[in-house]
């Protein structure tokens, strides 16, 4: 016959039991009273609870079924508070009746591919070497809301066979050759956070982060630092072949005038033109003052040369042309303009840009200029 209350043994103590499953799930928690637990929170202050009712209601159960129930309580808890955006325990643990995320994270790990969610919308996946990457499944999800099991499962091995390639690409980055370096030019809002640390990339311009890429025949992929790390070339060597190689692949130039304005054009079918910002002055010809650019989307540059025109117009007439590529396209980077100045040194080193913007009222007929570079409002104040 089953026993179905607690004689006030360790063995059978809820609270206790609780506590346990707590350190099980890498969450330090401290017992303060017969029915009381505080589990301090990442950050600052703590959780504090009393969990003599759920003791009590344990006791209408088999003490064989405590550390199960124990274990789903700290479960909720740890939901409970990723799903606030505190990073408490190891993972955000699915419902039970969570289809969608429990197919998932099944599959991938039939396939071998650790998996689990950071957060009720990043999933994270261990890559070979040990490290592990996270990725954003909204889209997934929003498919597999309120399907079934069998549903999930379809929809998840899907899913997990694309990561699955993703995965298979990353271990083909180790012996990637550098003919296969390239440079490509992603914004911020790219990247989820702390992904960008993991991969070699350094920051372009505000907003703009120009990363090593290893590019396939059907794909490109951002170089990640174990591989370079693994390839036993220095940051500097990589950068310079793969910003080589980028500008290397054609390109086409062609000018046009837009209400008096000259713009530069400077496109390809490829996802590397932004590398022509270090070679910018073989598609300008004179540009003492530099140029105004923009980098609407990975296959075009856009710059007017300063000095060639009343510079506000041309900052409103880039703009409204880089706003409208922008518009046009499903991975846009960014319709932000910037002082583009060559580099002081070799044509790989990263050139000067700097980001400017401008607000005009013509009725009040007033110039509002926005930008960090100081040098960058008496130049325009010389060439208006």
């Amino acid at each position: 016959m089953a026993q179905t209350s607690n004689p006030g043994g360790r063995d059978t103590d809820f609270v206790a039991l609780l506590v346990e499953a707590y350190h099980r799930a890498g969450i330090r928690a401290e017992r303060l009273s017969a029915t009381g637990v505080r589990v301090p929170l990442p950050g600052a202050g703590s959780f504090d609870t009393d969990y003599g009712e759920a003791a009590e209601r344990a006791r209408s159960h088999p003490v064989e079924q405590y550390p199960r129930m124990a274990d789903e309580a700290v479960r909720a808890t740890t939901r409970m508070f990723r799903e606030r955006g505190v990073p408490l325990g190891t993972h955000y643990p699915p419902r039970s009746d969570d289809h969608g995320r429990g197919a998932l994270v099944a599959v991938l790990e039939r396939m071998g591919i650790g998996a689990r969610f950071e957060s009720p919308q990043v999933l994270s996946l261990s890559l070979p070497g040990g490290d592990r990457a996270t990725t954003d499944v909204s889209a997934y999800l929003a498919k597999v809301g309120n399907a079934s099991v069998d549903g999930a499962l379809d929809e998840a091995g899907r899913f997990a066979q694309a990561v699955s390639q993703q995965i298979s690409r990353s271990r083909e980055q180790d012996s990637a050759p550098a003919e296969s370096l390239r440079v490509r030019l992603y914004p911020d809002s790219a990247f989820p956070e702390g992904v960008i640390d993991k991969l070699v990339a350094r920051e372009l311009a505000p907003g703009l982060w120009q990363t090593v890429a290893v590019d396939h025949p059907d794909s490109v992929q951002p170089l990640s630092r174990h591989a370079h790390e693994r390839s036993g070339r220095s940051t500097g060597e990589a950068f310079a072949e793969a910003v080589a190689h980028a500008v290397a692949e054609p390109v086409e130039t062609s000018e046009h005038e837009i209400d008096g304005v000259r713009i530069v054009h400077v496109g390809g079918q490829h996802p590397y033109v932004s590398a022509q910002a270090h070679v910018l002055g073989r598609h300008l010809g004179e540009a003492p003052h530099g140029a105004l650019v923009a980098f609407p989307v990975p296959q075009a540059v856009l710059a007017h040369p300063l000095g060639q025109g009343n510079p506000i117009a041309a900052m409103e007439r880039l703009r409204a042309l880089a706003e409208r590529f922008v518009a046009d396209t499903d991975k846009p980077v960014s319709s932000q303009l910037y002082w583009w100045r060559p580099g002081p040194g070799a044509e790989t080193d990263v050139p000067r840009l700097s980001a400017v913007a401008v607000e005009t009222d013509h009725e009040a007929r007033t110039v509002s200029l926005y930008t960090g570079d100081q040098e960058f409002g008496p130049l325009l104040d010389t060439l208006r």
